[in-house]
């Protein structure tokens, strides 16, 4: 019996096992029996526990081993079992749960007090148990708050969670997604308003649909704020939203026009001006907050201090190229990364690459708009003070020249030469790496730089630093109350780069004032002699060993180069070197090349002329520009020779080896095909032309035998003798006669017989007494330019016909229209792949008669390419430009908007504007005809408003075309 007992007892347990085991194959998960949770415990290590996780989901395995094993502490083997556990759990409820709770506890441990891991077990099982959807949304979003946040945020979460649990779960996804953002991101006063934001929003009774428009759009508006105004404009919108659900949208729109330009305290006094206006009428605060009423618009101008980048730019741009006559523009700072426009120290307020000078979005320093207008034209002027005084000319030979005739170079423990090689920095990063502490050496650098700026505006426009540089010494007096800005250096930088009396402000001991005052001595010395970027490196490499002496011995230190902290400037300004040389990488590169095989020559010439010189081209650079810095180098300048006497023969250096063929020079040539000719293409970015960007090949469209002009003819029979009717009512009479002339051919019999009236009747009668006869005659040329993309190979909506058909049958009609009327008229039609292969196509010239060839060529009109509009319509232009008609006419018919390759949007409609503004300028008229298309208020911006038809059915535009250029010509 006993025998018969242990045998059961053995295959029950058996029995349960394998019962468990494949449980856990079906299900991909189970919960493990107490006493086996047990023995992981005590005998397996993490990977043998981990194992587990494996059997149910491998991929999950992998992913949760790969972001253990980064961990930096000792994981306890406890912690793993319990996520290998809870995981399970979840995964036997939903595969994506399962998941989700994998990463969170990954996530959390070694991260968290054991307090709240456990806190997030409790929670998780809690949630779960509720359904997997809610337990999935938590275990992802409760991590965030445990990790960064405290038992406060915590309590709120779970409050605020309860209040929207009970509306239903939907109203969960988004709003949970914004708040993990903002606590990743550390944003926690705003995380706090959003919580409550929440809370009070949903605990009001709504239907269904506004609960879901409140879900999606709360996060929504919460991610259109500002980071640095983000906490207070919720807590606005919150007080909003409490007083009355319904405002929520008026006050988004008003922030869309302008309340967030708005300060703290003037957004508060605006919004609680509009409560007041909700106890009289909803629809007055709601307009009033929607800046829809003039009130609510005056009320937020006077209140606004913010200037946005926006109301500036254009009058800034303006300024930056009438004084420094270059293609620099503004641009905002958002457009560089953050790892760009901000270090670990300070915000960057102004930085520049050569191409565009960044500056804030919006800038809100000081308490009036006035002055915050100030300090962005303040930043602009300083900027551009290093493009004036070429700072980014920088050149690494001609400072190491400089700073070999210092005394004693060699003992200085200096390299210049070192990082020659290094192709991806510039030259003058080059120069600060040669230095123990290249920190030091970019901080004194800018100390001096910015006194060469000070120095020479000073000179040049003594009226702009007097109100400019007041704007800086503020920021820095402001600055050095903090006592890490009171090191020795940043006093060097008030003093030398700001002309700051640091005496006044603050109190020096003798060794620092003796050491600025030498170092200020040192300066001007410097600047009487030579003002050129390279006496800065100059003066550098003289004052680096007695800097770093004297900080030693003020920092009892030895080793300078581990304690070292680069000084803060005001507003962050410095010569930011590395972008220029990003943006101009290709330019510096090739200059490095030339003047490394003029050298082999025994040419002596600079990389930094050639690079100028490369910029200023576009990137080209020819024999007689080479020749030209050869002769205006300084070993020319010290012959007696004029450069007329020297001859230089550069005939061995091949260009072409250096520069890329594909880049276009300025040059009308024949390429076999037909004549190419080069123009200018206006780039809305740099507010500036880029000469020489496009080629335009000019060709006659191959002649193609068939009869769809015949046919189209026959097929119009009727439309085709009322155009000719119509036309030949346009056509002049010959003679008119024109009464009422002081002189002419004969005597006006109506106006004698008036005359007599008059004079007996003793008035004093008209002496318009004549008629005079007019010759009148019709001086029209007009061009048709028809848009050729692959767009037009389209089929009209229920039919069979290709756009581009109804555009040739249109063109045929055009043709025998124009013929009666007697205007001279030309064709043709343009596509484009990029700015290289812009194909112009002749289809009847001016001076052709419409013969079998020029309609054998509209037979053969055939979709093509892209729609590069701009480069099109200027040669169209310089082809009107040459018909001495008085009135020329361009008639651009087109399917769309313009598009290539890089050719896009505002670029390709503002390049196309400038097409069409050039060709009115000289005195020719244009007018577009869009067609197969539905109405956009952008192709007003495009051709103005009353210079352009749009046929949405382009069935309509054989019999339309010819009204409308007869409307245009009628006259």
């Amino acid at each position: 019996m006993f025998r018969l007992f242990t045998i059961t007892s053995k295959k029950t347990i058996v029995v349960r096992y394998l019962s468990l085991c494949f449980f856990i194959l079906k299900t991909q998960a189970s919960r493990f029996l107490s006493f086996n949770r047990v023995v992981i415990k005590q005998t397996m290590n993490k990977i043998d526990t981990l194992k587990q996780l494996n059997w149910a989901d491998p991929k999950l395995f992998q992913a949760v081993k790969t972001s253990l094993d980064q961990k930096a502490v000792a994981i306890p083997n406890e912690d793993v079992a319990i996520l290998v556990e809870e995981t399970l759990w979840a995964l036997s409820m939903e595969i994506s749960f399962g998941q989700s709770v994998a990463k969170g506890y990954a996530d959390l441990i070694g991260e968290v007090s054991s307090e709240k891991f456990y806190r997030y077990r409790e929670l998780i099982r809690h949630f779960g148990e509720k359904g997997p959807t809610l337990g999935r949304m938590m275990a992802k979003h409760l991590v965030p708050v445990l990790k960064h946040g405290n038992s406060k945020l915590l309590k709120c979460f779970l409050k605020t969670l309860m209040i929207m649990q009970s509306k239903g779960t939907f109203t969960l996804k988004e709003p949970l997604n914004e708040l993990s953002k903002l606590i990743d991101e550390k944003d926690f006063d705003s995380a706090f308003a959003y919580i409550d934001l929440l809370g009070d929003t949903f605990s009001v009774e709504m239907s269904y649909v506004q609960c879901q428009n409140f879900a999606y759009n709360i996060p929504r508006a919460i991610r259109s704020f500002s980071l640095s105004r983000r906490a207070w404009q919720i807590k606005q919108l919150h007080r909003v939203i409490k007083a009355d659900h319904r405002l929520f949208d008026p006050f988004l729109l008003g922030m869309e026009k302008g309340l967030y330009l708005l300060s703290e305290g003037a957004l508060n006094d605006f919004v609680s001006l509009a409560l007041n206006k909700l106890t009289h009428r909803f629809k007055l605060a709601a307009k009033f907050l929607s800046l829809e009423s003039k009130l609510g618009i005056d009320t937020c101008s006077n209140m606004q201090v913010t200037v946005p980048l926006s109301e500036v730019q254009q009058q800034l741009n303006d300024y930056l190229q009438a004084r420094t006559n270059l293609s620099i523009s503004v641009k905002s700072l958002s457009n560089l990364p953050d790892s760009i426009c901000r270090d670990s120290s300070q915000e960057i307020f102004v930085c520049s690459d050569g191409i565009f000078i960044y500056l804030p979005d919006e800038i809100n320093e000081s308490f009036t708009k006035e002055e915050n207008k100030k300090l962005y034209k303040s930043l602009t002027r300083l900027e551009a003070g290093l493009y004036e005084f070429n700072t980014f000319d920088f050149d690494l030979e001609k400072a190491k020249e400089k700073c070999s005739r210092l005394e004693r170079i060699k003992d200085q423990n200096l390299n210049l030469g070192s990082m020659e090689k290094n192709e991806n920095i510039s030259d003058l990063q080059r120069f600060f790496l040669s230095f123990p502490v290249p920190e030091l050496a970019d901080d004194l650098f800018t100390v001096f730089e910015h006194g060469r700026i000070r120095f020479l505006l000073n000179m040049q426009y003594p009226g702009l630093i007097r109100h400019t540089l007041p704007v800086f010494q503020r920021k820095a007096l402001h600055m050095i109350q903090q006592k890490e800005n009171q090191n020795a250096v940043f006093l060097l930088y008030l003093k030398i780069a700001l002309d700051v009396a640091i005496h006044t402000h603050i109190d020096l001991d003798k060794k620092t004032a003796d050491f600025i005052n030498q170092m200020e001595k040192q300066f001007k010395t410097a600047m009487s002699v030579d003002h050129t970027v390279e006496t800065c490196a100059e003066l550098v490499t003289a004052v680096f060993p007695y800097v770093v002496r004297f900080l030693n011995a003020h920092e009892q230190s030895s080793n300078l180069g581990k304690i070292y902290n680069p000084i803060r400037t005001p507003f962050g300004c410095r010569v930011r070197s590395d972008l220029f040389f990003m943006s101009h990488r290709n330019s510096e590169q090739l200059a490095a090349k030339l003047t490394a095989q003029l050298a082999k020559k025994g040419y002596k010439v600079y990389k930094s002329d050639i690079r100028r010189k490369l910029i200023a081209n576009k990137g080209m650079i020819s024999h007689e520009d080479i020749k030209s810095i050869l002769l205006n180098s300084q070993k020319v300048k010290n012959t007696n020779m004029s450069t007329d006497d020297i001859s230089l023969d550069l005939s061995w250096l091949d260009l072409s080896l250096f520069l890329n063929s594909e880049t276009p020079s300025p040059l009308i040539s024949n390429d076999g095909n037909g004549s190419v000719f080069w123009y200018k293409e206006w780039d809305c970015n740099l507010n500036d032309y880029l000469s020489s960007h496009v080629r335009v090949l000019d060709k006659s469209l191959p002649d193609f035998s068939d009869d769809f002009y015949i046919n189209t003819l026959k097929q119009h029979q009727g439309l085709v003798q009322n155009i000719r009717y119509a036309f030949e009512l346009l056509k002049p009479e010959g003679l008119i006669r024109l009464r009422q002339w002081v002189e002419g051919d004969e005597f006006d019999y109506r106006a004698l017989l008036d005359f007599a009236i008059d004079k007996k009747a003793g008035k004093i009668p008209s002496d318009r007494l004549y008629i005079k006869h007019i010759k009148q005659t019709r001086d029209v040329a007009v061009l048709l330019l028809v848009d050729l993309s692959r767009s037009t190979s389209n089929t009209v909506y229920n039919s069979k016909v290709t756009i581009l058909s109804v555009e040739k049958e249109a063109i045929v009609l055009f043709c025998e229209a124009l013929q009666v009327v007697g205007d001279v008229f030309a064709i043709a039609g343009f596509s484009s792949t990029g700015p290289l292969g812009v194909d112009y196509l002749r289809i009847k010239d001016f001076e052709e008669n419409l013969d079998d060839k020029v309609k054998q060529r509209i037979n053969a009109m055939a979709p093509q390419r892209n729609t590069r509009m701009g480069a099109a319509i200027r040669h169209a232009t310089s082809q009107l430009e040459n018909i001495s008609s008085k009135v020329r006419l361009l008639i651009i018919l087109s399917d769309g908007f313009p598009n290539d390759v890089d050719y896009k949007n505002k670029y390709a409609i503002e390049d196309t504007r400038k097409a069409i503004f050039e060709a009115r300028s000289k005195n020719i008229f244009t007018h577009a005809i869009t067609v197969h298309f539905a109405g956009d208020a952008k192709l007003d911006n495009l051709y103005g408003n009353i210079r352009h038809n749009v046929i949405s059915d382009v069935r309509e535009l054989p019999d339309k075309l010819l009204r409308i250029y007869g409307s245009l010509t009628r006259h």
